[in-house]
């Protein structure tokens, strides 16, 4: 990565007015990147919650140990050993908001909408929508996946939130029309 791309981060999280959990943050840069907004995350696997970046992760704690995000923890449950299970929150510092607006801005790829309106519509979608959309997508992408291998591999890999298929599907229609993928 190059000096200050993880504000690129900031700026998505504060495009999207906050985000709720890690797996949805990587899913929303994700995303965003295949649409072709410029971010400096070119380092995506896909792992068992769809694809994954480790630049990304590693972006958050910079940007949160620096005191540029501020993220919130919260307990959700209790894991299947009794121990708890965290959800994780995002935001921007209020103090950075300026410097993020002025310098660290992600252009618009010709075509789409701005990043703003484009960040907020994928963090109102479920979670598990954006995962298996996003695996779809990294497995038609990076795999070369498609038709019967493709469906299979996402039920191989997706196969728990086969619920969500059909939403997601809709999806990734919906941006394929509004030429976004």
């Amino acid at each position: 990565m190059r000096d200050f791309d993880e504000m690129k981060l900031a700026r998505v999280i504060d495009a999207c007015g906050g985000v709720d959990g890690r797996v949805k943050m990587q899913k929303i840069v994700y995303l965003l990147k295949v649409m072709g907004y410029e971010l400096p995350f070119d380092d995506f696997v896909i792992r068992q919650l769809g694809p994954f970046s480790r630049a990304v992760a590693c972006s958050t704690d910079l940007l949160k140990s620096a005191g540029f995000i501020d993220e919130t923890r919260e307990e959700a449950g209790h894991n299947v050993h009794g121990e708890p299970v965290f959800r994780y929150s995002y935001t921007v510092s209020t103090s950075i908001r300026p410097l993020l607006m002025q310098h660290f801005d992600v252009d618009t790829p010709p075509g789409k909408p701005p990043i703003n309106d484009m960040a907020v519509d994928l963090k109102a979608q479920d979670r598990a929508v954006l995962e298996v959309a996003a695996t779809k997508l990294y497995l038609q992408r990076e795999d070369q996946l498609a038709g019967q291998a493709l469906e299979d591999e996402l039920r191989r890999l997706k196969g728990h939130l086969a619920a969500d298929f059909s939403k997601a599907d809709a999806l990734l229609s919906e941006w394929k029309q509004n030429a976004w993928l």
